[in-house]
């Protein structure tokens, strides 16, 4: 199955700048995001969509440091980005459900 890579609106990942489906084998990616944070958020889920790591937490410092060596202005732009309030609920909110 081939790799779909899609931008979309804002509205259909908030507050996520990016998402995997593993069934679809397709990444979806905010289109408001910088270039540099749009490349970074590529690589990391696409990293994703070949991970078989069970540790949820493990995944996502995988997939960071996986894209961060490859894309290191878009993995600062993306930590920069994430110290906004909005990012830190969500972060917050998916440690307390465990996803």
């Amino acid at each position: 199955m081939k790799t779909m890579i899609k931008y979309v609106p804002k509205q259909k990942l908030y507050p996520a700048f990016g998402d995997a489906d593993i069934k679809k084998q397709a990444v979806y990616i905010r289109n408001d995001l910088p270039n540099s944070v749009k490349i970074f958020v590529k690589e990391h889920e696409l990293y994703h969509l070949k991970d078989k790591t069970n540790n949820w937490i493990l995944r996502e410092i995988t997939a960071s440091v996986y894209a961060g060596l490859r894309h290191p202005l878009g993995f600062l732009m993306t930590v920069i980005m994430s110290l906004q309030p909005y990012r830190i609920k969500f972060y917050v909110q998916r440690i307390k459900k465990g996803e």
